[in-house]
């Protein structure tokens, strides 16, 4: 599955992992939401619905250009920077095809951000 992500403007394409909670975005999808700046890695939200990690592969490193799915806040989140996580574990949700880095490196604290199919 691919999901079109606009950000001030400009689309970015996603390719999805196939598993739970990427099936569990895609029935709510458009979403719009706002995108809080965390650390030098990564833009956040949560959810606007409730999803679960229980049967998906959890890892400790996330990559820019990738997006990931944090338990802990019920959190989609963009990253454009890389990340140890742990002691936490995230959930990788896909890749980027376009590079997000600066576009999101040099942005403002919140942004808003449209999730679509496509």
């Amino acid at each position: 599955m691919r999901f079109k992500i606009t950000i001030d403007g400009k689309v970015f394409h996603a390719n999805m992992v196939d598993n739970d909670i990427t099936k569990e975005i895609e029935k709510h999808l458009p979403f719009k939401a706002i995108y809080y700046r965390y650390t030098e890695h990564e833009y956040f939200t949560r959810l606007p619905f409730k999803t679960s990690d229980k049967n998906c592969k959890k890892e400790t490193f996330a990559r820019k250009n990738e997006i990931w799915y944090f338990g802990g806040w019920n959190a989609f989140t963009i990253l454009f920077g890389d990340c140890d996580t742990s002691p936490f574990e995230v959930v990788k949700l896909g890749e980027l095809e376009e590079d997000v880095v600066d576009n999101l490196k040099n942005n403002k604290e919140e942004i808003e951000i449209l999730v679509e199919k496509g």
